[in-house]
């Protein structure tokens, strides 16, 4: 039986209302006198995937929009601005981590009191402090530690579990990078419906990368390969790729896999069948572990389609990255993917390696890649899932915080002023001197 086909949902069937632009947030955010402390701990890391890479990004955007209004910080402290900035322009948080540890990057503590009440805290991901700020937000990539605990060491299921209850109590609203993801929120914690919000992920590449592909020497009659991307932890299922060349070699014959990510956890679980070593020796399959931003560019590029066999996912981020240089993507229909890849992308069960063949000799039979009708939608695709839409998606719902706490903030002050009880005034003329006693009674100075 064929998989249903997902049409890409709409903003208005996702969302209750387009977000505002940008440049109105902005107008509307400073007139209020709000600032926006941007949590940097996921920029720490030296190689940006994942996580560290979305909070890059929304972090970058969110600077650019609000240079003024913006401040970073780590835990209870402030960290300079021109560290984070190189940070995003190094692509990478090796020096940032240093600078800030054993270097000049810590400004000191946050000056909460000094300002006042209007304070946003942004958490691109877990929680390291809370109730700091009197609004708080935070994204929740997935729930694969509760849902999904086979995929997941001891260590990481104990820290999320014992943190996303108190970040969830304490946010003033909580964003799911998916629908899906909102709902497992829903279902598994009860949160109300009005105190969660979708923020969907985006997907951009720096201006210069199409010029330096374009002026690289390309190889004639290259061979048509499949990329897989994504750190090699259990829940990415790179095992079901190994079975799939394992039980049909004949793939190999007819093109090449390039597997690129580093070595997450567990690696026990996703060993490489001794029956591939000839392969790898021989050049059809190709492990190059962690890959710089361009280099991952040029692959997806170049590729006759991706293959993301995830078995569970908050987005699919590696989906959109696909689809945005216009290669197809194989994905597994599973958990939130359809809604990063809808019609464009090709499903197939996880659990089955015999799907994912019959996909692969799919598409290398006919691929989609010059369809024009596919390579509109693949622009669609990443016209729409922008980091500037992620942000305008988180903001509009702070705005709306922002606005209501300054109406009740306002009110207050009118009840306070309505209801004072008017100064008395005493009906005799005050003293011109002080009096004290002295011996004989009363006296003036």
């Amino acid at each position: 039986m064929p998989l249903k086909r997902l049409a890409i949902p709409t903003a208005s069937e996702s969302e209750e209302a387009e977000p505002l632009p940008l440049h109105v947030l902005k107008r509307r955010i400073c007139k209020l006198g709000w600032t926006l402390y941007y949590d940097v701990s996921p920029l720490f890391e030296e190689h940006w995937t994942g996580i560290p890479l979305v909070a890059a990004r929304l972090g970058e955007v969110l600077f650019d929009a609000f240079p003024e209004n913006t401040r970073f910080f780590y835990e209870n402290h402030l960290v300079s601005s021109e560290a984070v900035v190189d940070a995003f322009a190094r692509n990478s948080g090796l020096f940032l981590q240093r600078d800030f540890f054993k270097g000049d990057a810590r400004e000191g503590p946050m000056p909460l009191l000094q300002a006042g009440s209007r304070a946003a805290g942004i958490f691109p991901s877990v929680k390291r402090v809370r109730r700091i700020f009197p609004i708080e937000c935070s994204l929740v990539h997935d729930l694969s530690t509760l849902i999904t605990p086979q995929f997941h060491v001891f260590d990481t299921i104990r820290y999320h579990m014992e943190t996303i209850c108190e970040d969830l109590a304490s946010n003033t609203v909580t964003f799911g990078v998916s629908r899906a993801t909102v709902e497992d929120l829903k279902a598994y914690f009860g949160i109300e419906e009005y105190r969660l919000r979708v923020a969907y992920n985006g997907v951009s590449w720096p201006w210069w990368f199409p010029i330096q592909l374009a002026n690289e020497p390309r190889e004639e009659n290259a061979e048509p390969y499949f990329l897989v991307l994504g750190t090699r932890e259990p829940r990415k299922n790179i095992a079901c790729i190994f079975d799939l060349l394992n039980l049909f070699p004949d793939l190999l014959e007819d093109c090449r896999f390039v597997i690129a990510g580093r070595i997450g956890w567990l690696a026990e679980q996703q060993a490489i069948p001794a029956a591939l070593e000839a392969a790898i020796a021989q050049k059809r399959l190709i492990l190059p572990g962690f890959v710089s931003e361009f280099e991952k560019y040029r692959l997806l590029c170049g590729a006759t389609a991706t293959i993301y066999p995830s078995f569970f996912e908050g987005f699919g981020l590696p989906i959109l990255e696909s689809l945005s240089v216009g290669t197809p993507c194989i994905a597994s229909f599973s958990s939130a993917i359809p809604e990063a890849g809808g019609e464009l992308c090709t499903y197939f069960d996880p659990f089955s390696v015999e799907s994912l063949y019959r996909a692969v000799r799919k598409l290398l039979a006919c691929s989609p890649k010059h369809n024009r009708e596919f390579r509109a939608g693949c622009r669609a695709v990443a016209k729409r899932f922008t980091w500037q839409n992620t942000a305008r998606q988180i903001l509009s719902v702070l705005l709306a915080e922002m606005e209501q706490s300054a109406g009740l903030a306002a009110g207050r002050i009118a009840f306070i002023e309505s209801h004072a009880k008017p100064e008395l005034v005493p009906p005799w003329p005050a003293p011109r001197g002080r009096r004290r006693a002295n011996g004989a009674g009363l006296r003036s100075e």
